[in-house]
């Protein structure tokens, strides 16, 4: 059965190239035999093509899907942040409002009718959004933390309902057919 071709992280490429330009006087197929005592299994052909290709790779941000909202992400973010510090509850559908009004906001009419996208904030790009972000909806608002005196003092309080809570059950009988 043959290879499966493997394909190579932009990182690793970029690596390559540094390389190339540092230590390797920009002879790319010197490459190989270093990368390989690393444990590389690459051939010079592709150090070769990895320099031909070297702007591209080095101003490159990899293949991967641009998000639709670009920049406008990051205003969604902040968003919600503020809204967070404000202790305001942030939901999954709060956010795919937001979402939507930001994606209309950020295109012209002329980018409209040349590219039109239509634009879906639904719940897979919801949780998607989350994670490049690290975002969770479970996080506590509260950022500030208590004093010490302040959490003993919660505790103290707690402990004394609890206690009045257990003193008025006491006092009620527990079998009620007998007082009848």
């Amino acid at each position: 059965m043959p290879a499966r071709r493997k394909s190579v992280e932009l990182s690793i490429k970029r690596q390559a190239i540094e390389w190339i330009v540092s230590e390797g006087g920009g002879v790319p197929s010197r490459a190989e035999a270093h990368f390989r005592a690393l444990g590389w299994r690459i051939s010079a052909g592709g150090f070769r093509q990895w320099w031909h290709n070297r702007d591209q790779i080095l101003a490159g941000q990899g293949n991967r899907r641009r998000p639709v909202l670009g920049e406008a992400e990051d205003v969604l973010v902040d968003l919600i942040y503020n809204r967070r510090l404000l202790k305001e509850k942030v939901t999954r559908d709060w956010i795919a409002a937001q979402a939507h009004q930001l994606f209309r906001s950020s295109r012209t009419e002329e980018e409209h009718e040349e590219h039109p996208i239509g634009f879906a904030a639904s719940d897979p790009w919801i949780t998607a959004f989350m994670q490049r972000n690290g975002l969770s909806l479970r996080r506590r608002t509260n950022l500030t933390t208590l004093t010490d005196d302040e959490l003993v003092s919660r505790a103290v309080s707690f402990m004394h309902r609890r206690v009045g809570a257990l003193i008025v059950v006491a006092d009620k009988p527990q079998n009620t057919s007998c007082w009848h």
